[in-house]
């Protein structure tokens, strides 16, 4: 009895999640099947059983109402007989009897538990029973014994409240009155086991059993499904408050809960047959089967059915006793969506040997600085999963392992583990679930012979010496040597009062460079003088040196200009003067205080001071009646600077009117 939850086949159809399972490669005595394919037509499987008859519905279009379907062996979707006046019908589960049980939903949403049995041409439709009392019923599952389990409520497409179980043995059975148990039944198996949640009632012995204790970082796993051995299958939360992580696991008895996939929320679990295998999904449709691990479902196609443009697009599957799966999937070419049958066809066969193996020595260079042989070649096999890679050296048979980048599905590497000039031999083979290919041609490649180049150029500031004290203009010389040749040369120095390196010059392919370095426009002060150089390779060094700045020509002071403006508003006019202080060398100087005397119109005087800006500029402002003033330059000081009266504007006038 195979038992699918249809709180996670609502789930999935709501999500239709696209992904990539996780997949495990089989052992090389027992590999895992490889699957033919036959299209049963637009809707979605819900159950199989052992023979092959696959239970699905289908979405009406334009509705959130569904309509009951059937597939027999392969055969395209047939649609179920529906109840008069039903609004939306789907099955729960099917019996190896080929008895179908599902939901019917009448126009104001009240469902109906319906049970379809075959009668040689077709299905028989029926209303099942309720408890005395309910309006309502839900089917969820059936046993080979022909036992019917359900729920008397529905929130939505969902079943809730308690439980109710139905044979024509047993008549029908108030769960939650008869063994006091208060939830509703998720699935049946043959030997009398029902769960619902975290919990199993045996129906022998009348006992409700606990049976969430999983993983303690887990909270309580809710069983999905369960076979005649008592294995089920389920799924818990993590115990997180930050991480939204739902993971399958699968209870094997005194074992208990077993940890198999899932680090996503999206994870579900569908069914499990009695052979211990399960269909689940996360971000897309997988497998569990019993001693070969887990599988993305699209990873076990037979090639033909890939290249015919085949993918599992659903996100979960369900499967029988023969392994036999029903899933959904997308044809690429022909448009088609909707159920498939996945039929076994012997076992998955290794991919094919890849072709075209090539090898090219690589010199180092700046932008990559190594020597390598790069290795490309061509994937034959849609069944590749990753490549293992080997090397020996040419002549000696010895073959070794490359480690390739995680996951080593590449078609390319680079191997900077060479040594110079030696001759290589390299040969590779893909992986797959179903063992490994050939091996690939061998392609011999010598290493390239000139060494890798690990050694900086060496830099010499020949002029002017350290600690020297200069002035003016000065020349600065520096020289730098390296083992293979130097690429580039620079010499520059820090300015502590900028903040940064000004380059005083540079030089390529080359490993001597002179400057002239003028340092009449900077502050007395000590500077950093460096040369800096690297090779083709971007090996690099400096050297530096400290030079004393001291006072020369830019020592003086001189007013290079005065301006003068004004302002009338009736007989007050306010005239404002901008003095300008530059140094010899004609640079704007900073921090002077400049000393004024203004001569107003009617005689009199007036005196002032004031601090030259970053422009070299001092302001001063005076104000009284119409008619000539003077501005008259008297002073001009800062320290370690000597003020040049004779070169300098020293006065000028203007007539207000």
């Amino acid at each position: 009895m195979l038992r699918r939850n249809i709180i996670a086949l609502m789930v999935i159809a709501t999500i239709a999640l696209l992904g990539v399972m996780p997949e495990q490669v089989a052992r090389a005595a027992d590999a895992p099947p490889v699957y033919q394919l036959q299209y049963l037509g637009a809707g979605s499987p819900v159950a199989i059983n052992n023979n092959g008859v696959v239970a699905g519905r289908r979405l009406i279009s334009g509705t959130s109402n569904y309509q009951p379907l059937v597939s027999a062996n392969g055969a395209p979707w047939v649609n179920l007989p529906t109840p008069a006046g039903a609004m939306s019908i789907f099955p729960t589960d099917i019996n190896d009897s080929g008895v179908i049980v599902g939901v019917s939903f009448a126009s104001n949403w009240n469902p109906t538990a319906v049970r379809w049995q075959p009668n040689g041409s077709g299905y028989t439709l029926e209303e099942l029973p309720r408890l005395p009392g309910d309006a309502s019923s839900y089917a969820t599952g059936i046993n080979n014994l022909g036992e019917i389990i359900g729920a008397r409520r529905t929130l939505g497409y969902a079943p809730t409240g308690s439980g109710w179980l139905f044979s024509s043995q047993r008549g029908m059975v108030d769960l939650a009155a008869q063994y006091g148990w208060w939830t509703w039944p998720s699935a049946i198996n043959d030997v009398g086991q029902l769960i619902g949640g975290a919990e199993r009632l045996d129906l022998n012995s009348g006992v409700v059993e606990w049976i969430g204790n999983g993983p303690t970082n887990y909270n309580a796993v809710a069983a999905v499904d369960i076979n005649n051995s008592g294995m089920m299958v389920g799924t818990a939360s993590l115990r997180s408050s930050s991480l939204n992580i739902v993971s399958v696991f699968r209870y094997e008895g005194a074992a208990g809960w077993q940890y198999i996939d899932g680090t996503s929320k999206y994870t579900t679990a569908t069914d499990i047959n009695n052979r211990g295998d399960f269909g689940y999904g996360e971000l897309g449709a997988g497998l569990y089967l019993d001693g070969l691990g887990k599988f993305a479902l699209n990873s076990l196609l037979d090639p033909a059915v890939l290249d015919a443009g085949w993918a599992i697009s659903g996100s979960g599957a369900v499967i029988n006793d023969q392994r036999v799966v029903a899933a959904v999937a997308t044809n690429s070419g022909a448009g088609q969506s909707g159920g498939v049958l996945l039929t076994p066809s012997g076992t998955l066969p290794p991919p094919t040997a890849p072709a075209d193996l090539q090898g090219v020595p690589h010199p180092a260079t700046r932008s990559e600085p190594y020597n390598s042989i790069n290795l490309t070649w061509l994937n034959t096999s849609s069944l590749t999963r990753g490549y293992e890679l080997e090397r020996s050296v040419a002549g000696s048979g010895a073959w070794t392992r490359l480690a390739l980048t995680p996951p080593g599905t590449a078609t390319t590497h680079t191997d900077t583990t060479v040594g110079v000039g030696i001759t290589y031999e390299y040969r590779v083979r893909a992986v797959g679930i179903g063992g490994s290919s050939p091996w690939s041609n061998v392609v011999t490649v010598t290493a390239p012979a000139t060494p890798l180049d690990t050694t900086a150029p060496v830099v010499t500031i020949l002029t002017p010496a350290n600690g020297a004290s200069v002035s003016g203009t000065v020349t600065v010389s520096a020289e730098a040597t390296d083992n293979v040749g130097v690429e580039y040369l620079e010499i520059s120095f820090w300015n502590q009062y900028t903040g940064q390196y000004v380059i005083l010059g540079s030089v390529s392919n080359a490993g001597a460079l002179l400057v002239n370095w003028n340092t009449s426009g900077l502050t007395p002060a000590t500077y950093t003088v460096r040369a800096y150089a690297y090779d083709a390779l971007g090996n690099w060094s400096q050297t530096e040196i400290t030079v004393n700045v001291t006072s020369g020509t830019s020592k003086s002071l001189k007013v290079s200009g005065i301006s003068l403006s004004s302002k009338v508003s009736g007989s007050t006019a306010t005239v404002t003067g901008d003095v300008t202080i530059k140094d010899g060398n004609g640079v704007a100087v900073s921090n002077a205080t400049v000393a004024i005397r203004w001569t107003l119109p009617n005689g009199g005087t007036r005196t002032a001071t004031a601090t030259t800006g970053s422009t070299g500029r001092a302001r001063f402002s005076v104000a009284g009646p119409r008619g000539t003033y003077t501005l008259a330059v008297t002073d001009v000081n800062k320290a370690s600077y000597i003020f040049d009266a004779a070169g300098s504007v020293l006065s000028k006038s203007i007539t207000t009117k």
